[in-house]
């Protein structure tokens, strides 16, 4: 019985080292294909009687420019254009308009970004055109958000949203919010 298990574990460690010895795969043997150089691609193909063709066709002579104009909303319009329909005259009364109460109601918000760049530039672009009183700049952890509009009803604010979807805000939606009452 001693003389099996010697003859079995010397069988079993040749066959383990044969199939090392054999079975390892070379990792520089799939990069030496295609490291070799032209000349001997050439010497090669010489000695096959093959012709080879090499590519040096260059396509930049032939390519088209695709200049397509920037489309992107004007708001340096009248504000009779841009917001037609919606009550922004821009006279001493809207400057001027007091706060009397809060109550439950309705915002746009257009944009929640980290940056209070971004944030700033987009409440100064709305104010611009929108008027300084419906637009405001909130800081909820960790999003600065742009909302526009005191609105009672949500109809009113989904209007408002459509809108701005025109004019390229595409990420505004409707919030409930605590509004302000002006006089």
């Amino acid at each position: 019985m001693k003389k099996f298990f010697s003859i079995f574990y010397l069988l079993t460690s040749i066959a383990v080292v044969i199939l090392l010895t054999f079975c390892s795969a070379k990792p520089t043997v799939r990069y030496d294909e295609k490291n070799t150089s032209k000349a001997e691609e050439k010497e090669v193909s010489k000695d096959k009687n093959e012709i080879k063709y090499e590519e040096n066709f260059d396509i930049s002579p032939f390519r088209t420019e695709i200049k397509l104009p920037e489309k992107k909303a004007d708001l340096k319009k009248s504000t009779d254009e841009i917001w037609y329909q919606y009550d922004v005259t821009e006279n001493s009364l809207t400057k001027t308009k007091k706060i009397i109460g809060t109550t439950n109601g309705f915002r746009v918000q257009v944009v929640a970004t980290d940056d209070l760049d971004e944030a700033n530039r987009i409440q100064e672009e709305l104010k611009s055109v929108k008027g300084a009183n419906e637009v405001y700049s909130v800081f909820e952890p960790p999003f600065y958000k742009v909302l526009i509009g005191d609105f009672k009803t949500s109809d009113e604010a989904n209007s408002l949203k459509f809108k701005l979807n025109q004019l390229g805000y595409s990420d505004s939606k409707v919030i409930k919010s605590t509004i302000n009452l002006f006089e």
